[in-house]
């Protein structure tokens, strides 16, 4: 009975097992077309619809004054991708929203921008774009989606990136040195500067100071590179070297040494110039910066009379006063006055353009000549026997006396003009409106620097414009006289004594 019931057990158990092995084939079959299904319809599905571009993968790896380049990471089944672009501040509600639902500072929904015909629509076949012919300085929303033939993406929502700022080198186009100054460096920038020298026989430049250094006369181009950075662009420009040979020697009874020749071959009239009431031969020039002012002889009819650099406004004034003849001009603008002497005398007058009004003050010393250093703000006087420098702000205190180069036949003393240390005293020759001189010194160090010659007619006065240059004040002997613009650069020439 037992061996009976056991028998039935088992076969019902052998048809339990035949049953489930019968199931399980089924269902295996059933699965494996769900799932060939499955896989059929996701890949339909990646080949139908490109993938998503990430917002955050979004970057730009270069970027210019007037260009962002955008990359982001490329997505499947993907043909081309559309690349929107607008100027932040012109998105900047929607974009705020954004900002503060991206910092968490609130409970702001995740707004889609969509763009519309306000934005600029690019497009590109690889997952890098350069968006060109921006605003410098300027931030702009960028929105990237990838499309196929068969379906257009999802968009990014707007992404942030900005242009670099134009930076200028601070730099004279032209800069004038002498073979014994020290080394230096050019111009000034927002990022660091490096230089090139043309012609190392002329000026080398010191890998480890990054300094150029004079290594003898002639002439060099300097390119001068500002680099770039993570808010400025890189920049670079060229400057026009001059070195002008010179030995400096204690001026008292130095020998005259020519270092250098002006003429109308390196010199540029910038102002014709005419006189008025009878008073026709200019004597000193002065330099406002927007106004030439030149003191008018000969005789008793004196006028100061101003120029207006550009343009041709003209003024002028009768003294008050019986200044002679008004050998020696300049206007100090410490004070926002002019100074006139007379051959050989210590008295100055004075003359104040603003309230045209006349007055005198005593110097130390006679002179024949007077010139202001905007630089160094000292007055200059001149004189057969000696330059002195007096300071304005202590009360015409002497500060430094220097003795004078003895020229041999007949010269004599004009006027004088200075900057950045440097006085310059000119001197007309026997004959004239021949060739006449501008001796160089180094008033601080009691130094002769060298002497220009100057083909240009009578050298009456000199000043320095704002610019750094050389200009000179020619009498031609008639109603019809020069204002010459030089090509030497005085502001440059001062540094590095």
């Amino acid at each position: 009975m037992a061996k009976t019931n056991s028998r039935k057990v088992l076969r019902a158990m052998n048809l339990s097992m035949h049953q489930w092995i019968r199931f399980f084939s089924a269902a295996s079959v059933i699965l494996f077309a769900v799932f060939t299904l499955a896989v059929i319809m996701a890949f339909n599905h990646y080949k139908l619809y490109p993938g998503v571009v990430e917002r955050d993968s979004l970057s730009s790896p270069g970027r210019g004054s007037d260009y962002i380049v955008v990359s982001w990471d490329g997505t499947h089944s993907t043909d081309k991708y559309k690349v929107w672009v607008k100027e932040y501040s012109l998105v900047k509600e929607e974009m705020d929203a954004l900002e503060k639902e991206e910092s968490g500072d609130g409970e702001a929904e995740k707004p889609q921008i969509i763009p519309d015909d306000s934005w600029t629509e690019l497009e590109t076949d690889v997952p890098e774009i350069t968006v060109e012919d921006l605003k410098a300085n300027t931030s702009y929303a960028f929105i990237v989606r990838a499309d196929n033939e068969k379906k257009e993406g999802i968009p990014t929502r707007p992404r942030r990136f900005k242009t670099k700022k134009i930076q200028k080198i601070d730099v004279s186009k032209t800069i004038t040195k002498f073979t014994f100054s020290k080394p230096f460096k050019l111009g000034s920038a927002q990022t660091d500067l490096l230089y090139e020298s043309s012609d190392p026989d002329v000026a080398k430049v010191d890998p480890e100071t990054n300094e150029i250094e004079i290594t003898g006369a002639g002439n060099a181009e300097i390119t001068i590179s500002a680099k770039s950075n993570s808010e400025y662009v890189g920049t670079s420009k060229m400057v026009e070297l001059e070195v002008i040979d010179g030995s400096p020697v204690t001026a008292g009874g130095a020998t005259p040494n020519i270092i250098y020749h002006l003429d109308s071959d390196n010199c540029e009239v910038v102002k014709t110039v005419t006189g008025e009431g009878g008073a026709s031969v200019p004597q000193g020039l002065a330099y406002t910066g927007d106004k030439y002012i030149i003191s008018y002889g000969m005789g008793s009819p004196n006028r100061i009379i101003s120029f207006d650099v550009d343009g041709e406004g003209k003024e002028v004034s009768v003294p008050t006063v019986s200044m002679g003849h008004p050998n020696g001009f300049t206007f100090a603008n410490e004070n926002g006055r002019c100074y006139c002497v007379r051959g050989w005398t210590s008295t100055a007058y004075t003359y104040e353009p603003t309230s045209d009004s006349y007055g005198s003050i005593s110097l130390s010393y006679g002179c024949s000549g007077i010139g202001y250093d905007r630089k160094e703000k000292l007055l200059y006087t001149c004189s057969r026997t000696a330059m002195v420098a007096y300071d304005i702000s202590d009360g015409y205190s002497v500060k430094y006396r220097c003795g004078v180069v003895k020229h041999s036949g007949t010269v004599y003393t004009q006027d004088c003009g200075g900057h950045a240390g440097i006085m310059l005293r000119c001197l007309s020759g026997s004959s004239k409106h021949g060739i006449n001189y501008i001796d160089l010194y180094d008033m601080k160090n009691g130094m002769y620097l060298g002497t220009f010659t100057c083909d240009l007619s009578e050298v009456e006065s000199c000043i320095v414009d704002d610019d750094g240059f050389l200009e000179i004040l020619a009498n031609n002997s008639s109603n019809v006289d020069y204002i010459w613009k030089t090509n030497l650069n005085i502001e440059t020439l001062g540094q590095g004594l």
